[in-house]
């Protein structure tokens, strides 16, 4: 079943050439990222979103980062077989 949010989430992320997610934060529970399945870049006027596809192994995420205001979102997640 796949779930729209937009729910601003705290990440661990790595910011080397551009941010990438390592773990965040679903209800207090912490959710490692075991994959990057897709990245791409969109841009709302001045702002460029990072937007990434992710899983847990289980779930599968997607993840954006605003690079105007540094916030971090979870914009939907498609539950597996998982939780």
């Amino acid at each position: 079943m796949i779930l729209n949010l937009h729910e601003r989430v705290r990440v661990g992320a790595v910011f080397e050439n551009s941010p990438r997610p390592v773990w965040f934060s679903l209800h207090g529970e912490k959710v490692t990222v075991k994959d990057i399945c897709y990245r791409w870049k969109e841009r709302a006027g001045n702002d460029i979103i990072h937007k990434y596809t992710v899983t847990d192994g289980f779930n599968v995420f997607e993840l954006s980062f605003s690079s105007l205001d540094a916030c971090w979102y979870l914009e939907g997640m498609d539950e597996g077989n998982g939780r």
